[in-house]
């Protein structure tokens, strides 16, 4: 599952009307027993147990222990607590928050001797290749394909090819298009990098009025 399906399942458990004021109520005060998010909703045992299940599997709500020394007897009793989680979702998958960090990082380490969409381009292949490590760390069966998903690019494949259907930062490329081109193409190319696919395949940048301008064709 990539980010942006994990997002929308748990932006979807929040369309229930009841989990959405348990969760309100818990991000608004804090800790909180199972017994004190009954009284404060007016809602039975069985239910609140339910939906805070399906709030903690999807890593809405976290659990903390009671602190010791309340003076209660017993096994002290489980509080919950809203999650920090920052949800975002769109569809199609967007990632501006990623161009900004690639953006932020040339801003700060650009050389008086280049262009700023070179100092992009060189942070865009280090992020790619960050990531290409933490994917790379999970073991996944097909960590390229499932890096590219998860970063919004919804590759295809297309003969030997692999054609990357959408473009993560797409309104920003109508503001500054060989930019946003330029570090679509160096991202995939960190990516290659950090899987050690560079030998399988190569990045180039293709004409795409409607997706996005990067291709991995097969390396010669």
């Amino acid at each position: 599952m990539d980010a942006t399906s994990g997002d929308l399942e748990a932006l979807g458990l929040l369309s229930e009307p009841q989990r959405a004021r348990l969760y309100e109520f818990l991000a608004a005060n804090g800790p909180c027993t199972r017994q004190e998010v009954c009284e404060a909703l007016g809602m039975g045992r069985t239910l609140v147990a339910f939906h805070l299940l399906k709030l903690e599997q999807a890593r809405l709500v976290t659990t903390v222990d009671e602190p010791a020394g309340t003076g209660r007897r017993g096994r002290p009793a489980q509080r919950y607590r809203a999650a920090r989680r920052e949800l975002n979702a769109s569809v199609p998958p967007r990632r501006y928050e990623l161009l900004a960090e690639i953006l932020l990082r040339a801003a700060r380490e650009h050389l008086p001797s280049e262009s700023f969409t070179e100092a992009a381009v060189r942070a865009a292949v280090r992020l790619g290749r960050g990531l290409a490590a933490e994917q790379a760390a999970s073991g996944a069966p097909d960590a390229l394909w499932d890096l590219l998903g998860r970063l919004g690019y919804e590759p295809a494949a297309d003969g030997g090819s692999v054609l990357l259907t959408n473009c993560p930062f797409q309104r920003m490329r109508a503001v500054d298009t060989e930019l946003v081109c330029s570090v679509n193409a160096a991202l995939a190319r960190g990516c290659l990098d950090g899987l050690n696919a560079s030998e399988r395949f190569t990045a180039r940048l293709r004409p795409c009025p409607d997706n996005c301008c990067v291709l991995l064709e097969p390396a010669a």
